[in-house]
């Protein structure tokens, strides 16, 4: 009798006191399980946003550097071609004779890119058009300088750089900052992107060393 009531009690199963025990650390390991994964979740979304900021920010000062490398552009020595009609920090217009007819009249010919502080935006204006090439992200420290073959920098006034500024630069330097919405969870801070480039003038290069004929 004694020996068939110890064999009934260890089959009895789990008390309650254990059943409770094992369902908290299952619990907390879920929890735990839960808590990796949304961190990776976000860890990921941020890589992928931080990444899109970098391409967004490279793609456009590529485009930038391109254009206004060939700015001054005048194969055949036209008068009225100014490599650059306007600069400021904010705002650079400038020319090239693509075509080579003498005139500027052809497609992407005459461009103004426009760095607008309050709405974040940065614009290019072309053949009539205005295309918003940057939006939504925070530019704050975004500009635009320009430095003289001596490597002086030319700093403009309120109304921009003067006419004998503007013939005497020959490198312009785009300053790029963006900034996005989604927060680093690492610093607290927003996820951004710092891109600059250098553009040499070419075309004034080519008119210092190998000036226009007299007329």
């Amino acid at each position: 009798m004694v020996n068939h009531r110890r064999r009934r009690n260890r089959q009895a199963g789990f008390t309650l006191t254990e059943l409770l025990v094992a369902t908290t650390l299952g619990l907390v390991l879920l929890a735990n399980v839960g808590s990796f994964h949304r961190f990776q979740l976000f860890a990921l979304r941020n890589q992928a946003t931080q990444l899109q900021i970098q391409t967004d920010a490279r793609n456009f000062v590529d485009l930038f550097a391109r254009e206004v490398r060939r700015a001054g552009m005048n194969p055949t020595c036209a008068g009225g071609i100014s490599g650059i009609v306007e600069a400021s920090a904010s705002l650079l217009h400038f020319q090239a004779d693509l075509n080579g007819n003498g005139a500027i009249d052809g497609t992407d010919e005459e461009v103004t890119y426009r760095y607008n502080a309050d709405a974040n935006t940065v614009q290019r204006t072309a053949n009539g058009v205005t295309d918003t090439l940057l939006s939504g992200a925070d530019l704050t420290g975004s500009r635009v300088r320009y430095f003289s073959a001596a490597n002086a920098e030319l700093v403009p006034s309120f109304s921009g750089l003067s006419a004998a500024q503007r013939a005497a630069v020959v490198r312009v330097r785009l300053e790029l900052a963006m900034a996005g919405s989604s927060i680093d969870p690492q610093n607290s801070s927003k996820l951004r992107a710092q891109v600059a480039s250098d553009v040499d003038l070419r075309n004034r290069f080519f008119v210092t060393s190998m000036p226009c004929p007299s007329p």
